[in-house]
Parts: C-alpha cells; structure tokens; sequence
C-alpha cells in the first residue's frame, strides 16, 4: 500500500459540474435459443410470433396485473425512456409495447442484479454518503418486483384505454441554451501500431462580450466512435484563438495552454448535460474561450474522422451566491510530484493505492469567513480499477463518506451530485482531509483487464503505471465545491 500526499490549491480551479452517465447498457437482443438470457420467459414460437403476447392474451392480458399501459409503462418512461428511444444512445427503444415486451425477461434480470439502471455509488458498512444524491436512478424493491411479476405473466399488454400517464423521461440535451458552438475542422484518429490513444485539444469562441456566469454545459459529440473523454477549460486570455482551424494537435494532458486554466467541467460517452445547483456557477470573463482536451481512442479498425464535436453553454448575467470550484485529487492530481509510483503488478490482486489532500486554499488554513460546501464528486479509476471511496477525514477523526462504487466499472462514470440546497450540503472548515482509496486486480479474473490487453494484442498481464492510455491507471477524485464569503 502506498500513502502519500496529493496537496492541491483550491482556489486555482474552477468548476462546473461533470458528465453524468445515466445511458442504458448495450445488450443483444434475444435470439430464440432458449439458453437462459431471457427467452424463457419472452420469445417467438415457430410461427413467429411472441410469447408473451399469446400467453397474454390466452390468459385475459387486458386483466393481468401488472400490465404494460398501467403499470410498465410509466416506469420504463422515467427509468429507460431517456436513452432507449427510436435514436437514442441505447442500442434498442423500450418507448411502446411491441418494441419493449420482447426483453422483458431481461430487463427484470438486469434491474434484479442492480446492472440496470446504471448507478455505481453505494451505501456500504464503509460509507454512509453525506447526503442523498439528485438523480438517483435505482429503483425501489417494489418496483423491481413489479417488473419480474410482469415478465413471469407473460409481459400482458393490458388495455390501451386504462393507460397510465408518462412522465417525462430525463433531458439528455442540456435545456435553455444560450449558445451552441461547433467546430468544422476535421480530426483524424487512426491506430499508430499499439498506440491507440491520442491527445487533441480544441477551441471554441462562446461569442460572450461581457463577464457572464455558467449553469449548464454540455459536450456536442461528433464521433463518438473515437471520444474516450473530454476535459474542458476556460481560456481567460483568449490564446487558443490562434490555433490554426482551432486544433492544437497532441497537446498533453492539460489544456495546450502556456499558462494554467481553470477546468470548469469534463465529459464521457452517455453523459447528461452539466448542470449546477441553485445559487452556484462558473465566471466566463468577456472574450474568453473554451477549450477542450478531447481523448481520442482509435478503434483499431481503420481511420475514423471527428468532425463537428462542440459544446453548448447556457448562462446567466447574475452573479451567483456560491463561485464553483473543482479539485482534481490523487493520481494525477494536479501538483502530485509523486504521482508516477503508482504500481500494479502483474497478477495483483486486492492492490491499494491511498492518498489524501489536507485541504489549504493558496497554501494556508480556510478562513472562518469563507463558507466552502461539497456539492458534488466523481470517482476515476481506469480498466484494472475495482472499488475506489472518497470521503473527508474531519479535525477531529470522525469520517464523512463523498461516495463509495465498489463495483467500480470504466464504462458507467459519473458525477454524483447531493440533492438538497448548497447551503446544507458538507462544509470544509480547517483541519479537513480528503481521503482516497483505490483497489486494482490486474489478473485475468478481472473483464476490464482482459478487454484492454485484447486492444494492445496481448495475452498476459504487465505493470501498469499512472497515465491516460489504455493499460495506464489512475486514482483520481474530483471534488466540487461552491464558495462565498
């Protein structure tokens, strides 16, 4: 186990809150071969047609309980309906009967095994989070019940005239605008032998003429085929507009800058819109820019071209009560000297990495008149990664748990934002240290391991170090706070 120290300067980043990643998993559909993936329950007979709709109507579907318009229905609108519609970023729509009641079988299997709908924090003997968190997808015991019910009946349709009404399902598109900005510039991604990942940064002119204030952010990807993520940052001087065609081609980890700027919001693939709570945004100076460090991944398949990738920002000309802040801790935390020790070996199992971050601002204690509240956190371990918990060590030793996913997966990263007014969220006061800890199992036990040595054409795993590629590792949280004085 390695301990060291990761201290950050708060008051150097600014934020925004990040991607949250509430898409629903990519499942063939069912195939007819009766081996247990859900078929048993819902299929097509010889003829074609569905058994659930003859069961259901044998049996009087229209006074089954429960049913699809009733009961199904309203649940799979507010829980699924976001991301499985006709276009939407799920591989199939659950938006009526005919299109949902084939996967029946499956879906109550994938929501009895917490798979679906995604969402890794936990409360767990180890962490009782500090607040509940917004958006919170999981669905109650009864609700997954009521789902296993409907699929042993047979999925019954029910009668159309008795439906239920829909709620609305959740904005994947950030809502109110204030501006959408594209850039034209094509990017080509392609394998350079084992190298698969390539750093780029873009820059974007939000068009603002005075000082405004951000509340919602979001990534308009253009590939996604080749976005691993995106980091965004505000260019208070405006130099990345002399890019040529607004690229700045292998840039680093950072924001191709020559100076430091404040990250104010990050995205991964399946992302909602970003979004701040009441009273907390970002400061946009007048002429400044946005620019984003975009991870490409190569497919391994061909050459692949991103084009029209932007962003969309809404914002407002009212100061805000609470100023947002993001800090980056642990592996690589910005100013972490260390950060390079991280080890796993090969056929480590149940390896730790721990760090900490005494909280300072500008190196010195929090001054009593600075209110500093924790209204948001993200965990961010790659593919070796298993279980990672944050949580604040106070002055006095008692622990406050941020988050705990310890059934950590690389595809499913989120913010988890706490869902109450900032004012009651967790206070940093002098004497705070942010804790971290990371578990790793790079064996062949672990899917994650096996998928990323398949990429690099490998068999056996190796040492894996910090860094940003596909058999590199981290051990990073962000925290988000807002601040007033």
């Amino acid at each position: 186990m390695n301990l060291r120290a990761s201290k950050l300067r708060l008051a150097h980043v600014a934020l925004a809150l990040a991607s949250a990643s509430l898409a629903v998993a990519c499942t063939s559909p069912p195939d007819g071969d009766g081996d247990g993936d859900g078929q048993d329950e819902v299929g097509e007979d010889e003829d074609g047609t569905d058994d659930a709709a003859d069961q259901s109507e044998d049996e009087g579907g229209e006074d089954l309980r429960p049913n699809w318009h009733q009961d199904v229905a309203p649940l799979v609108a507010e829980a699924c309906g976001g991301c499985h519609l006709a276009g939407g970023i799920a591989p199939f729509s659950l938006e009526d009967y005919a299109s949902a009641s084939p996967w029946a079988g499956l879906m109550a299997d994938a929501v009895e095994d917490r798979r679906m709908p995604p969402w890794h924090a936990a409360e767990t003997d180890e962490c009782e989070p500090v607040a509940p968190y917004r958006h919170d997808p999981r669905l109650s015991d009864e609700q997954i019940t009521m789902l296993r019910d409907w699929s042993e009946l047979g999925a019954p349709e029910g009668d159309p005239e008795l439906a239920a009404p829909l709620p609305e399902p959740p904005l994947l598109e950030l809502a109110n605008p204030t501006t959408t900005v594209l850039n034209p510039t094509p990017v080509e991604v392609e394998a350079q032998g084992n190298v698969l990942d390539f750093t780029h940064c873009l820059s974007f002119d939000p068009g603002n003429d005075e000082e405004v204030y951000l509340d919602g952010l979001q990534v308009v990807p253009g590939n996604r085929k080749v976005l691993h993520h995106v980091l965004m940052y505000v260019d208070e001087s405006a130099e990345s507009a002399s890019w040529e065609g607004g690229v700045k081609y292998d840039c680093g980890g950072g924001s191709g800058l020559s100076g430091s700027a404040p990250l104010v919001g990050a995205w991964v693939p399946g992302s909602l819109p970003i979004e701040t709570p009441d009273g907390v945004a970002v400061p946009l100076p007048a002429g400044a820019r946005i620019v984003y460090n975009v991870h490409y991944h190569a497919t391994g398949a061909g050459p692949e071209t991103d084009m029209n990738t932007g962003l969309a920002l809404r914002w407002t000309d009212q100061a805000p009560e609470y100023t947002a802040l993001f800090a980056l801790i642990g592996a690589p935390g910005i100013g972490d000297p260390l950060t390079g020790l991280l080890h796993i070996p090969p056929y480590a199992e149940g390896h730790v990495e721990e760090y900490e971050w005494p909280v300072e601002v500008n190196g010195q204690g929090i001054p009593a008149i600075l209110d500093v509240r924790v209204w948001t956190v993200a965990a961010h371990m790659h593919k070796v990664g298993v279980d990672m918990r944050v949580w604040v060590e106070d002055g006095q030793g008692e622990d406050h748990c941020l988050v705990h996913t310890p059934s950590w997966d690389f595809n499913w990263q989120r913010f988890y934002t706490y869902d109450q007014p900032i004012e009651d969220d967790y206070r940093i006061t002098n004497g705070d240290v942010v804790r971290l800890r990371c578990e790793y199992d790079n064996t062949l036990d672990n899917p994650g391991v096996v998928s990323a040595l398949s990429e690099l054409g490998l068999t056996e795993p190796i040492d894996v170090f910090v860094g940003e590629g596909t058999l590199d590792e981290m051990c990073l949280a962000a925290v988000g706070v807002g601040y007033k004085f």
